[in-house]
């Protein structure tokens, strides 16, 4: 169950109320969320040709933080990367390794080792010239939590490794903390069928929080079958919040770049932007 689950927001609070609170609420990121996201996100690039470019200049190892469905990861790995993947999600981490077993990609498997573990807290004893954290993730986490990452991104960096990590950003949020509600539809696929989905993103300045959601319906004989809202919290953090928390665990910016649009972000994007921050020690 995700975080602050019965507390939902926006449209989606009141999709619930209007089936009486009976609709299920699963986490994204669990057995059933993590195939719609998988298939929401697919083969999108977004950010990766800016981690390839970028790390071409520092020859691994690499870590990815939070690998997920192997969105990042593949792509590293056909670029000549050897790669850990780490993150705290099984069911992520099964959707990689399922992809390891198509053709395309089988030849990597011996380039990859995963370990399933905690961004915010994990020690893997190497080092490593590369370290990224892609597609805004590190909003999942708390001011302390993020602390605890830097830290622990630092232990495992090479002295003139980088850190790699994207960070979107909503000048659309406005000054007075009004909260700002996104909605997206898309034709989704969870582990049996097509769904309808409907993603919505609510922003809250007030409490700091994001709250993503997506309802997914089931067509049965033409109608609207089982219902279920997938839900995560993710915490609001700015540009220069990152950089003054990445200073006090010894890191430093060197560089802050917009991210190159793909077909995910160009949709999902309006009215945000996308950078990636090159770090260093």
């Amino acid at each position: 169950m995700p975080e602050d689950a019965g507390q939902l927001l926006g449209i989606m609070s009141s999709i619930s109320d209007l089936f009486g609170g009976k609709l299920p609420i699963q986490d994204l990121y669990g057995p059933e969320g993590s195939h719609i996201y998988n298939n929401m996100m697919g083969d999108d690039r977004a950010e990766v040709d800016d981690f390839i470019r970028i790390a071409k200049g520092h020859p691994g190892p690499l870590l990815e933080l939070a690998a997920g469905n192997g969105r990042t990861t593949l792509p590293l790995l056909e670029a000549g990367f050897q790669v850990t993947g780490l993150d705290s999600s099984p069911h992520m981490l099964q959707r990689l390794a399922d992809k390891l077993r198509e053709p395309k990609w089988e030849k990597y498997t011996g380039k990859l080792d995963t370990v399933e573990s905690d961004m915010s807290d994990f020690s893997l004893g190497r080092k490593y010239g590369l370290v990224v954290l892609g597609m805004g993730t590190v909003w999942m986490l708390d001011e302390s939590q993020r602390a605890s990452l830097f830290r622990c991104v630092r232990e495992h960096l090479t002295d003139d490794g980088r850190f790699l990590v994207t960070l979107p950003e909503l000048p659309a949020l406005s000054e007075d903390g009004t909260p700002l509600e996104t909605r997206h539809v898309f034709i989704g696929q969870d582990s049996t069928t097509p769904v309808l989905c409907i993603m919505t993103e609510y922003f809250d300045q007030q409490i700091g929080k994001r709250l993503m959601c997506i309802l997914a319906q089931r067509p049965e004989n033409g109608a609207v079958g089982e219902s279920t809202i997938f839900a995560h919290w993710n915490h609001l953090l700015y540009p220069a919040m990152l950089e003054k928390e990445v200073e006090s665990a010894g890191l430093r910016v060197i560089s802050q770049t917009e991210a190159t649009a793909t077909r995910v972000t160009t949709i999902v994007d309006r009215g945000r932007r996308r950078w990636v921050f090159e770090i260093g020690r």
